[in-house]
């Protein structure tokens, strides 16, 4: 994994560099996105990794997909990958896009996962209180996971707070053996 992300690094600095001289980051993320999204469809793979395609018809088919979301910069990019042989690494370029992204607009992301539906006000509570604590703005992503029987897991960054009844009852079983 860390050899992925190794080899992704340059080109996401790259692109997100590139994205900010053109005051274009966002609109670049939704390209990545895009790309992203149709490099890991079963059926684009299929061509993608067939080596009997040159690099050249790599890019053209890439084009042809994504040719009403793409700017000319943005194919000089996918061009670029495809001739290093590193279209396989398009997901690390993204997620390293994604935290450039974030820290330029100074956001996090929190993973909330809760046993039910938090309601409007409880997330806004939530999202108050780690803004507070990271002093940044955050973005929350809420996902339910029943088996948590109740309370909530939040992650940021490396950063996990486990309130669930679940972590409760493992810390009160392991108390009482």
């Amino acid at each position: 994994m860390s050899e992925l992300l190794t080899t992704a690094r340059p080109y996401a600095k790259a692109l997100f560099k590139s994205a900010k001289e053109q005051n274009m980051i966002d609109q670049n993320f939704d390209m990545l996105k895009n790309l992203n999204m149709v490099i890991n469809n079963n059926n684009a793979q299929k061509i993608l990794s067939n080596d009997s395609f040159d690099s050249k018809y790599k890019v053209n088919f890439l084009s042809e997909v994504l040719k009403e979301n793409t700017n000319e910069n943005f194919l000089r990019f996918i061009s670029l990958l495809s001739e290093n042989n590193r279209l396989s690494v398009i997901t690390e370029i993204c997620d390293l896009y994604n935290g450039y992204l974030q820290e330029e607009k100074s956001l996090k992301t929190a993973k909330i996962d809760t046993a039910y539906e938090l309601n409007r006000d409880q997330l806004e509570a939530i999202k108050v209180a780690l803004e507070k604590r990271f002093n940044k703005k955050i973005e929350l992503e809420q996902n339910l996971d029943a088996s948590l029987l109740a309370g909530a897991v939040v992650r940021i960054d490396d950063l996990v707070i486990d309130g669930s009844l679940r972590e409760q009852l493992r810390k009160l079983e392991s108390q009482l053996i």
